[in-house]
């Protein structure tokens, strides 16, 4: 019979066993951390999308009254100025009363711009999705907007690797946007300025990013998170209508807007917009976050 004797055990190492305790305790300590920030994370992402949310559904509300209101306006507004312009046709051989109704047409003239843009911002119908060479709209925005570069002798350079470009778009909407988005760069410029159209894609998301630049005094941080808001303005004239728009465009198209600073001093806005491609087998597929 043979006798079994503790020295006949392995003891256990107990320093290995403390080490391994702490490496388990360790890997516990991390995982808590890293479940803590995701779980902070989302919960700042979800803060984040609930004041988009409210956002969205104060500014359809917003639209919705705007729209009332300016369909309201244009009728009565037609009216007067046809009877403005008789009334100048008949006083074309007194001058002095032809000019008083020349500034009454004027002044309806900007009325009814007003009332376009807030119909604008209201969105009236869904835009018209389909392939769209950036190339012709950029062509029929530059020709839109060279008066207004040219009498502030502002010079626009446009990135020839747009010209390539197709989009999934309304293309009418989406001249609307960089319209707006190329006068308030000549605008910002000022005399003798610069403008640059270039572009940034955001390949994972199927987005291309038209970035239109400017070497102006740029947006203040604090005005960042405002300007897209309807009727902010920081100009002594105009609606504050013109960047809502464009947020509206780019949000009914699939895509988004953002503001930011230009490298070298300036403001930078990139208008993002789905990008269209053509399947192999003949299908349309659209990329879009």
């Amino acid at each position: 019979m043979t006798t079994m004797t503790t020295s006949n055990i392995e003891s256990p190492d107990l320093a290995s066993i403390i080490q391994t305790y702490n490496d388990v305790t360790e890997r516990l300590h991390r995982s808590h951390d890293a479940l803590a920030q995701e779980v902070c994370r989302l919960r700042e992402k979800l803060h984040e999308q609930d004041k988009e949310l409210q956002r969205r559904e104060r500014l359809a509300a917003l639209g919705q009254m705007a729209a009332g209101v300016a369909h309201e306006i244009r009728n009565p507004l037609g009216g007067i100025g046809l009877y403005a312009s008789l009334l100048e046709r008949d006083l074309s051989d007194r001058p002095k009363q032809c000019e008083i109704v020349r500034k009454l047409s004027a002044g309806i003239r900007n009325v009814e711009s007003i009332v376009r843009d807030i119909l604008a911002f209201a969105g009236d119908g869904e835009p018209s999705r389909r392939p769209t060479l950036l190339a012709r709209v950029l062509e029929d925005t530059l020709a839109q907007t060279a008066p207004q570069a040219h009498a502030r002798r502002v010079d626009v350079s446009v990135d020839t690797r747009l010209d390539s470009v197709e989009l999934l778009c309304d293309s009418a909407q989406i001249e609307r946007a960089l319209i707006n988005l190329i006068l308030n760069a000549v605008d910002a410029a000022g005399d003798g300025g610069r403008v640059w159209l270039r572009s940034c894609e955001r390949a994972r998301e199927g987005l291309l990013g038209i970035v239109v630049e400017d070497n102006g005094p740029g947006v203040p941080d604090e005005l960042r998170q405002r300007i897209f808001n309807p009727f902010f303005t920081t100009k002594d004239a105009g609606t504050g209508l013109g960047l809502a728009i464009v947020h509206r465009i780019a949000e009914s198209n699939g895509g988004e807007v953002r503001a930011g600073q230009r490298a070298g001093g300036g403001a930078a806005f990139v208008l993002y917009v789905p990008l269209f491609r053509e399947c192999q087998d003949g299908g349309i597929q659209r990329e879009a976050g």
